[in-house]
């Protein structure tokens, strides 16, 4: 099954982000105060990169929303506004992180 995205019948703006290096996690805590879902794309992003900006994001972002897994290497972050539907969501909240 896909995803559903559902925030009441609004409409939601995704960011497509592939960040390189830990810095541009400023920028993705901004998109999710704004009210966007992001899709971290972390295929080419160095491993230690990518574990220190999804700990930060699940973390210190704890509040402004939710961090699921959806591909070996991507992240969808929704806003704590949206809710996501689909099976193949792994709930990051039990704080297991795999690259």
């Amino acid at each position: 099954g896909g995803v559903v995205v559902n925030n009441g019948g609004g409409q939601l703006k995704v960011v497509v982000a592939a960040p390189k290096q830990f810095e541009a996690a400023s920028e993705i805590a901004e998109h999710l105060r704004d009210r966007r879902a992001v899709l971290l794309n972390l295929e080419k992003t160095d491993p230690a990169v990518a574990r220190r900006l999804i700990d930060f994001l699940s973390g210190a972002h704890a509040q402004d929303g939710k961090i699921r897994r959806v591909a070996s290497a991507t992240y969808i972050i929704t806003p704590f506004n949206v809710d996501l539907m689909g099976d193949q969501l792994d709930d990051m909240e039990s704080g297991e992180f795999h690259l």
